[in-house]
């Protein structure tokens, strides 16, 4: 069992994790505005600002598994974390190639984002969290995307970078939802953990 003044720093993170998860979910509804409605303009910043909020996400998950100090929330971080700045910085390197590539990329990370969503919900369901379902339909959801993103069945109609940032305004809603959600039950979630 976590000491209480651990207990007490972890929930500082948490809020920061929880605030960090908003500024993240409004960056990306913008993004997926920008790309659904001037695609032309936005086609060859798409892989930079991709990359560097992989690498955003990564970093956060790094300093997470840093200062998880034995907490359960944050044992897998450092796998993300890795992940994450992997795939933001191949997206910073080749940012003009083949807009296919950065949508299989944006896949990938949505991918990460709903396993790393799947795991959360296993362990609210352990801790009998009722967000639990929520945050497990949130993640299966998050996997849908990235599939369909990365095998694109669209042949037609809106171009590859508008469907892009429909997406990403998709996905941003349910991360804002689940940060939301994390945010009104703070005290729940954590007693799951210590």
């Amino acid at each position: 069992m976590a000491k209480k003044p651990f207990k007490n720093s972890i929930k500082n993170v948490y809020k920061r994790f929880i605030n960090y998860s908003f500024i993240m979910a409004l960056l990306t509804f913008v993004l997926g505005i920008v790309l659904l409605f001037l695609p032309s303009n936005a086609t060859k910043i798409a892989g930079v600002i991709a990359g560097v909020s992989c690498i955003v996400s990564g970093l956060c998950s790094l300093y997470n598994y840093l200062k998880r100090d034995g907490a359960k929330l944050f044992a897998l971080s450092i796998v993300f974390a890795a992940l994450y700045m992997l795939l933001g910085l191949v997206l910073i390197i080749y940012p003009y190639k083949a807009m296919t590539f950065v949508i299989i990329c944006l896949g990938l990370y949505l991918l990460l984002k709903g396993a790393l969503k799947i795991d959360y919900a296993m362990w609210f369901k352990k801790g009998n969290e009722d967000c639990w379902l929520v945050t497990l339909v949130s993640g299966i959801m998050l996997i849908v995307i990235a599939i369909i993103l990365m095998f694109n069945p669209f042949k037609a109609g809106l171009t590859l970078t508008q469907i892009v940032g429909a997406f990403m305004m998709i996905t941003a809603v349910i991360d804002f939802s689940n940060a939301f959600m994390f945010k009104k039950r703070t005290k729940e979630i954590m007693d799951i953990f210590w």
